[in-house]
């Protein structure tokens, strides 16, 4: 399958928000060549990690599902807020190429039983929520609403792309968000033990474009 785009995305989202006494330590998660403006920001007590089942569109009568999870630092640059993702590991080779050259550092991760985990190098993630889920939607964090920032730094014959860019993304519509209990608050990231603060599912649909680079 060829990459191209706009593809548009249903997503169902599970996210956790940690927020640590003491910073976690991402820098070894983060891709070569980030800028240290980036780099000095990613000892982080606050952040949050996403496990996001979706279906994608990969041309006009073709589409792929995948699951992904994302840890996202929120990070400030020439002013700005932004979520940054970090790292993402994704089940999928498609979207794992297409995400790379978005801007996003992602690795494969194999298909589990459950997606709701995830067991990798440091980390040892589990966003499974109860049965008894809230229904009651509380109010989302400030990270979750800004924009996300992406690094591209690749020359592969005529494709190249170099510097910070946020995600050109169009006819967004937020289906539904809920409130969720997690299994267990007990995780491991960056080789440290951390706690869930909170859980919540957001259910959305939109188009990429493509990218915007950051003025």
């Amino acid at each position: 399958m060829s990459i191209n785009l706009p593809n548009s995305f249903v997503v169902s989202a599970t996210t956790a928000v940690f927020d640590e006494p003491e910073a976690v330590d991402f820098r070894s998660f983060a891709q070569h060549g980030l800028p240290v403006a980036l780099v000095e920001q990613l000892q982080a007590r606050r952040f949050l990690v996403t496990t996001a089942r979706v279906t994608s569109q990969v041309s006009g009568e073709q589409s792929i599902d995948f699951v992904e999870t994302l840890f996202k630092v929120p990070v400030r640059l020439n002013g700005r807020d932004f979520l940054f993702p970090v790292v993402t590991y994704v089940d999928h080779p498609y979207s794992l190429i297409r995400g790379y050259l978005l801007g996003f550092n992602k690795l494969f991760a194999p298909r589990t039983a459950d997606p709701g985990i995830l067991t990798a190098p440091g980390l040892e993630v589990d966003l499974r929520s109860r049965t008894d889920e809230l229904t009651v939607a509380e109010l989302l964090p400030p990270e979750q609403e800004l924009p996300m920032l992406l690094w591209t730094d690749y020359s592969v014959g005529d494709a190249r792309s170099h510097g910070l860019a946020t995600l050109d993304v169009d006819a967004y519509e937020r289906q539904g968000v809920r409130s969720l209990e997690a299994r267990t608050t007990s995780q491991l990231i960056g080789g440290r033990n951390v706690t869930v603060r909170r859980l919540y599912e957001i259910r959305d649909t939109f188009v990429i474009r493509g990218t915007i680079p950051l003025a």
